[in-house]
């Protein structure tokens, strides 16, 4: 068995990346889909780590390789796009021409394509031609929270792996690893309201989402129905990324409100100033908040079934206004 330190849950998906590397048939592009903040980062880090590890057993992380891929400066090791950018067929044709140079220390060379839906029509048009006809020393990890995002020539093109939410015991061992500080009480409320996802440990968080959050929150804090379904709407255009974003803060900021509700004095876990879950605290009963928690995960739920991004929001605007009304 593979060694999968910092991944959980899974069992599948980690059978069938064992079983590959054990045929030295490891796919040469593979597409990981799933929420974001389930883990799709992490599991593509630790890909590209065995895939460039010079060990019997890969990853070994004794390696020069394992060191370097730990360190995220290894040269075989190329990440793309990220959660707040596009990528463009400039930058794609500049991959295609770099994938056919020889590694440079290792066997192999690896690119990670964060975020693969953000690329535009043009780069994925321009992709295709070196995913049919890969070196054989390329490997391709591409990143969608959706098969949708994706033409379909590049999905049939790939194999897959879909992650699935975490069990409560798994996200208890993800929340004691990453945010030892906080309490076994926290971490309950923390894992009943992320529905089996880790979107809370971004390392980087989207401003943009950050930006959408705080007016939803601000929107609710003076119960203005007006400026709730202005914050709501503007999200429209940006597309089903941004908005789970948007919703994934949220659930954080109303998880603040809810133990702050309780406990004044507990640590905060939203980057957004602590006073806006204090006055959400404040300003709505913890009924309330769980109730606009329960409809922020149902549009979750919603967006992963690649129902229409206008109606979710028209969905959430009317149970949000109802809620607070």
């Amino acid at each position: 068995m593979m060694n999968f330190d910092g991944f959980y849950g899974n069992e599948r998906a980690k059978e069938y990346i064992t079983a590959s590397f054990a045929r030295n048939a490891f796919p040469h592009a593979l597409l990981i889909v799933g929420d974001r903040g389930i883990g799709k980062k992490t599991l593509a880090s630790l890909l590209a780590k065995a895939l460039v590890c010079s060990g019997d057993t890969p990853p070994c992380n004794k390696c020069d390789s394992c060191s370097k891929a730990e360190r995220a400066i290894h040269p075989d090791i190329q990440v793309l796009g990220s959660d707040s950018s596009s990528v463009g067929v400039a930058k794609i044709r500049e991959l295609k021409r770099d994938a056919l140079l020889r590694p440079n220390d290792a066997e192999r060379k690896v690119y990670i394509i964060n975020d693969a839906g953000s690329m535009t029509h043009d780069a994925q048009d321009a992709f295709l031609k070196i995913l049919e006809e890969p070196p054989a020393f390329t490997f391709f990890i591409l990143l969608c929270c959706n098969f949708s995002d994706l033409l379909p020539t590049i999905v049939s093109r790939t194999a897959h792996i879909t992650l699935a939410p975490l069990c409560e015991s798994d996200m208890m061992k993800v929340i004691k690893e990453k945010l030892p500080d906080v309490s076994e009480d926290e971490a309950s409320r923390l894992i009943a309201t992320s529905d089996g996802v880790c979107s809370f440990l971004s390392e980087q968080p989207n401003t943009e989402a950050l930006d959408g959050a705080k007016a939803i929150s601000e929107a609710l804090i003076t119960l203005d129905e007006f400026e709730l379904c202005k914050a709501f709407s503007s999200l429209e255009k940006s597309g089903r990324e941004l908005l789970l974003s948007v919703l994934d803060e949220l659930i954080v900021v109303l998880r603040d409100a809810i133990v702050l509700s309780a406990n004044a004095d507990t640590k905060t876990l939203s980057p957004l100033p602590r006073n806006i879950s204090e006055k959400l605290a404040e300003r709505l009963s913890t009924e309330r908040l769980a109730e606009l928690t329960e409809h922020i995960l149902n549009a979750k739920t919603e967006c992963s079934r690649n129902i229409g991004v206008a109606h979710i929001i028209g969905e959430l605007i009317c149970k949000f206004a109802q809620t607070i009304a």
